[in-house]
């Protein structure tokens, strides 16, 4: 009786969600509230837990139960979660998804920090706004590729933001011990390199730029491998040496192997294009967050320079992107087209003028505004740029990004593979998470877009694993 029930209820939310009816959804939540016996909804939750978790969660959870402590469980048993039903619903093999979890479980976890229940003040991570040191991604890519699972972390020891590690610094320390064991292949050239050129001898103390963070890492979960990167914060070194954000990053890439003036394969063209834009007195005041780079050999990886503008209208998107006119790419206005297709239907703003600002969260919000990355590479002379559309703070919720995205990804020729993966990622959010999707905002941070060959959009959600918005039976000991 419980079973059949379960399924019904799991079957019609999924198909409810991937439908777009948020009424036909209330209504159904509604139900089973009524209809639904408490002891039968008792047992449907017991039996979720043995039934619809991915086989591969439930392998790995088993190896993994004697070895992580009470902190361990709780992020395994929430982020581990919402990571299994990705890569299942993303399908990967069932190897590949228990290579990736032993990774994660082994990995990364330990390196969460404290759980969030334990009452203790815990560090306060950039990563996302509630301060979750993790955050996962789908991307969706184009044409006929599949669907790729990513996850980013802040390290952070178990003392951070005490009197025995304030600033976090042995987060860090430790997790570089574990790194080469998840990243086998990594090069390291630039790493050390950066290390040494973005960390100050004498690290000032707390919050540089708005908040402690000073290290994030990403890896991308591909079918055969996973690659990773490293972000760094230059506010830290910027302040420690009197210089601004952009000085510091300039002489950081400048004097990086293979980067000088003298290398065969120099960035300072693009480099300066970035540099022209940023001092451009019509270009309004830019924030330098992040700078990132691949942990591949330096002849393959990409610089990234993250920074935010607070200004919200399109207008100041297509600026953006274009870096003001000085980017001459013939894929990036059809691109921005399709840009702005996907911003009226995430965002609502069809019969907004481009010039119009986005209402939403005050400008003051540290997270406000449009995040955008440049991308260098070596031997490129243009960068390129991507943005990240902050509809944590701009969405009406997260339901409609999750329609918007969907009626976005049907409506173009070339999405290909991305619009057969809807169905999917719907049932992945569905599987694991409540009707907070109807009216809330917070699971969806960031939709990334960057113009591809054809002007076809590269499209990545970015997700951040709110438990409180799990369905019960996740969010108790399985």
């Amino acid at each position: 009786m419980a079973y059949s029930i379960y399924q019904l209820d799991h079957d019609l939310r999924v198909f409810l969600l991937l439908l777009g009816t948020p009424i036909l959804y209330s209504l159904f939540l509604i139900f089973r509230v009524f209809v639904i016996p408490p002891a039968v909804t008792k047992s449907v939750r017991t039996r979720a837990s043995e039934r619809a978790l991915p086989s591969a969660w439930r392998t790995v959870n088993e190896e993994l139960d004697t070895s992580l402590d009470c902190h361990g469980q709780f992020w395994w048993r929430r982020t581990g979660i919402l990571l299994a039903e990705l890569l299942h619903d993303a399908e990967y093999t069932q190897d590949r998804q228990r290579d990736v979890l032993r990774l994660f479980g082994g990995g990364a976890v330990p390196f969460l920090g404290l759980e969030r229940e334990s009452g203790a003040p815990g560090w306060k991570s950039f990563m996302t706004d509630d301060h979750h040191p993790i955050e996962l991604s789908w991307d969706w890519h184009t044409g006929q590729q599949a669907p790729t699972v990513r996850f980013s972390i802040e390290p952070v020891s178990r003392a951070a933001a005490t009197m025995k590690d304030p600033e976090n610094w042995s987060g860090d320390r430790q997790f570089r011990q574990v790194l080469p064991r998840i990243l086998p292949a990594m090069n390291t050239q630039w790493l050390r390199h950066f290390d040494q050129a973005l960390s100050p001898a004498v690290p000032p103390e707390g919050f540089m730029e708005g908040h402690p963070s000073k290290i994030f890492y990403a890896f991308d979960l591909e079918e055969a491998d996973q690659t990773g990167k490293v972000y760094y914060f230059p506010g830290f070194e910027a302040r420690a040496t009197h210089q601004t954000n952009l000085d510091v990053l300039v002489r950081a890439i400048q004097t990086a192997p293979r980067c000088s003036d003298s290398a065969p394969h120099h960035l300072s063209a693009a480099l300066g294009l970035f540099q022209a834009f940023v001092r451009d007195p019509s270009t309004a005041p830019l924030e330098l967050d992040m700078m990132a780079i691949d942990l591949v050999d330096p002849a393959q990886s990409r610089i990234k320079i993250y920074f935010r503008s607070r200004e919200t209208s399109f207008a100041s998107v297509r600026r953006t992107m274009s870096l003001g006119g000085k980017v001459s790419d013939p894929w990036l206005q059809p691109g921005l087209r399709n840009l702005k297709r996907l911003w009226d239907n995430v965002l609502d703003q069809g019969d907004v003028p481009e010039e119009g600002a986005l209402r939403g969260t005050t400008s003051t919000h540290r997270t406000a505004g449009m995040l955008y990355n440049v991308e260098f590479r070596l031997g490129s002379e243009t960068p390129k740029v991507k943005i990240y559309i902050p509809v944590r703070h701009y969405a009406r919720s997260d339901w409609q990004v999750f329609t918007g995205l969907r009626e976005y990804l049907r409506g173009g020729e070339a999405n290909g593979q991305a619009s057969a993966s809807i169905p999917h990622y719907g049932r992945a959010l569905g599987t694991i998470l409540t009707s907070a999707l109807e009216n809330q905002t917070g699971i969806h941070t960031y939709i990334g877009c960057s113009v591809q060959r054809g002007g076809e959009l590269r499209v990545v959600s970015y997700i951040n694993g709110q438990t409180d918005k799990f369905r019960p039976e996740w969010g108790a000991s399985n």
